[in-house]
């Protein structure tokens, strides 16, 4: 009875790829609500101020809430440097989005950035050896393929300004690699050093574009600040526990998050476009968390 039990028990494996799949599905579902809080709450402030307070109250919280009990975890490191490039990626995401929304439309900024998945498992090979496969490339396009049918770009994809909006996706595909790298340092020191630095680089360029925001938006910047915490936190911790190759696929679902958060919180409903959209992300995400849970297809990473 034990045997057959032993048998059919995951593996340190699979329940490590598991962790690390889920981390990267609530940070979808995170940043799909930093978002919508942003458009539906946020108003005449600027976004650089609006990304500067979000970091504000991540530190804050950390300081205040975390920093008691965790101490000099919080700042302690093996690369200073390093965290501080991985930290000015979520600065050049943004940067990036604000410039590229002067000359594309929202659609066509969104279906560049959601090239960022493949970015990932183009910088899992290329950069860090550990190899994606046949299935997992696959499923990255029919991921890719899902989205585009959600936000319908059009030529403009083309312009010029897309470089921009590709950045975006390349900020955040080259965060989670550093967070990959860094899987060694505290995962609160790596969530710390996020925010510094970003916040620090802003705090020199807020004061002269300072608006008095109103209390709705005020709550909206301090909901965007703790919801993106928790985001930035499960965004790391997916590609400090598996490989990019296991997690980056599953980014998609902040795509079908966003679909089914519009229905609920506005009563917004999708059409038949996005519906087909959404069902082929889901249906290639599903078919990669079969595939991960089976440990003979899993790569060899760190339990950390």
């Amino acid at each position: 009875m034990s045997l057959h039990l032993s048998l059919h028990a995951p593996s340190v494996v699979q329940r490590v790829a598991l962790r690390a799949i889920f981390y990267m599905a609530l940070s979808s579902l995170c940043f799909s609500l930093v978002e919508l809080v942003g458009q539906h709450m946020v108003s005449n402030v600027s976004p650089y101020q609006l990304v500067w307070a979000r970091y504000f109250v991540h530190l804050l919280f950390m300081v205040l809430v975390l920093g008691p009990r965790y101490k000099t975890n919080l700042v302690r490191t093996s690369n200073l440097k390093l965290q501080i490039v991985r930290s000015l990626t979520m600065l050049a995401m943004p940067v990036c989005f604000i410039m590229s929304a002067r000359y594309l439309a929202l659609n066509n900024i969104w279906a560049i950035y959601w090239t960022s998945p493949l970015m990932a498992l183009a910088l899992s090979t290329w950069v860090l050896g550990e190899a994606a496969g046949f299935t997992r490339w696959v499923a990255g396009f029919i991921g890719l393929a899902g989205t585009l049918l959600i936000v319908e770009p059009d030529m403009g994809i083309f312009a010029p300004a897309a470089l921009l909006a590709l950045g975006m996706g390349l900020s955040i595909s080259l965060h989670l690699m550093f967070s990959r790298i860094l899987r060694k340092d505290h995962p609160l020191a790596s969530l710390f050093y996020t925010a510094l630095w970003v916040f620090l680089a802003l705090s020199f360029v807020v004061p002269f574009l300072w608006s008095a925001p109103s209390l709705t938006s005020l709550v909206g910047m301090i909901l965007v600040g703790i919801v993106g915490m928790v985001g930035l936190f499960a965004l790391a911790r997916s590609g400090e526990l598996a490989p990019l190759s296991i997690v980056a696929s599953f980014a998609y679902l902040e795509v079908v998050w966003t679909l089914i958060l519009n229905l609920l919180l506005f009563g917004y409903v999708p059409d038949k476009r996005m519906i087909v959209g959404a069902f082929v992300i889901i249906a290639a995400t599903a078919y990669l968390l079969i595939f991960e849970g089976n440990s003979s297809n899993s790569l060899a990473f760190d339990e950390t």
